[in-house]
């Protein structure tokens, strides 16, 4: 009897209405939320209309970086030294009917000429589910899903690049199940036949789908940013597993073949007290009509760590990623070769976690190229980036 009292006032009354469901959750939060319009900043400058309930916020992502590149001369390659902007992201993104609909709307800017790279809206259905639809990130690949802002090192692992399917135009629902101890995700998309990908419409009936779970197996992690830089207090581990199933028409042997192809990618992520690990594995097998054989499966990883040795501040990283190319088959960077080793090392400094951190990073590169004669190709590589997200 003397707990009531106590429990009775932990609810506010728009709460208790809402359990009854006399009132929806947008109208107690609007209820709750009547007011002035504010401007404050929260990975950006947000403005709040509580009146309307509708939010918008403007943010942006600048990444410039030098790069000395040391190629291989043997196999005719060349030297380089650049100056370049690696990433001038705008990203407009918000609320509205009281966080009930969410939008983004983003686009790079660096390069000869401006990308619209994110357009979507996120339909919150209920506090566990959501459906998004329009364009963004295939949800394969946990680091390929990582911000560019968020990453431990300044480039993607070859790996991680080579097995993403990019930026498509299709829908996906997700959802988040015990206390965000488990997150399921479903997409659809126009697929990778010839024609198709960011900002392309589909051109046939084929598409690709996706599935992909995680599991936060001790505490609660961001798995999405890389590195401890929050310094997780409570060792946090987190497993995430994808499969995708493409069905599409590519150009191959000098005409449009169907073909299927598909991928599974599982990772693991561990944070703790300035110590962090991340690991992720790929394998992909094609199908291709009236192939007799010899169809490309490919596989790959890559384990990247970090320490902190100045708490918040100073991070030193090392990663070793690895490309088995099927002795050529697969295409891309693969083919005509066996395989490709990359080896690298970072020191990043940051002023702001992520908000404004410098990344120093060297990076070696070994191709291995296919048959006992195949010549190896080393590429060495000094990077240093400067990074802001604002």
């Amino acid at each position: 009897m003397l707990l009531a009292p106590a429990v009775s006032q932990a609810k506010t009354l728009e709460d208790l209405l809402v359990e009854k469901g006399v009132i929806t959750k947008g109208e107690a939060q609007a209820a709750a939320g009547s007011g002035a319009s504010k401007v404050y900043w929260n990975d950006g400058t947000r403005v709040e209309f509580p009146d309307n309930g509708f939010t918008m916020g403007i943010s942006t992502l600048l990444q410039t970086r030098y790069t000395f590149t040391d190629a291989d001369e043997d196999v005719g390659a060349t030297n380089t030294s650049s100056f370049d902007v690696n990433h001038a992201y705008l990203t407009v993104s918000g609320t509205a009917l009281n966080e009930e609909f969410s939008y983004v709307v983003e686009g790079d800017f660096a390069g000869a000429a401006a990308d619209l790279t994110d357009a979507y809206l996120n339909w919150h259905a209920c506090d566990w589910a959501s459906i998004k639809m329009g364009q963004f990130k295939t949800n394969n690949g946990r680091q390929f899903n990582t911000s560019d802002a968020k990453l431990q090192f300044a480039d993607r692992s070859i790996s991680s690049d080579y097995f993403s399917l990019g930026r498509q135009n299709g829908a996906s629902a997700s959802g988040s199940f015990a206390d965000g101890m488990f997150d399921v995700t479903a997409g659809i998309y126009n697929g990778e036949s010839d024609g198709e990908g960011q900002n392309r419409s589909g051109v046939d009936t084929n598409h690709t789908g996706m599935l992909s779970v995680r599991w936060n197996v001790m505490g609660k992690m961001d798995a999405y940013e890389e590195g401890d830089v929050g310094w997780t207090e409570d060792m946090a581990v987190s497993i995430g597993a994808g499969y995708s199933h493409s069905d599409r028409k590519n150009d191959i042997g000098g005409a449009l073949t169907g073909n299927t192809e598909n991928l599974i990618d599982v990772d693991a992520n561990l944070k703790y007290m300035g110590w962090s690990a991340h690991a992720e594995l790929f394998s992909a097998a094609s199908d291709i009509d009236g192939a007799s054989g010899n169809e490309p499966e490919p596989t790959g990883f890559y384990v990247q760590g970090g320490y902190f040795v100045d708490a918040k501040t100073m991070e030193v990283a090392a990663r070793y990623g690895y490309l088995d190319c099927d002795n050529g088959l697969a295409p891309g960077i693969c083919a005509g070769n066996d395989n490709l080793n990359e080896v690298a090392v970072g020191l990043n400094y940051y002023w702001w976690a992520h908000h404004l951190k410098a990344q120093v990073n060297y990076s070696f590169v070994n191709s291995d190229e296919v048959g006992a004669g195949g010549a190896d190709s080393n590429t060495n590589q000094w990077l240093v980036q400067l990074s802001s997200w604002f």
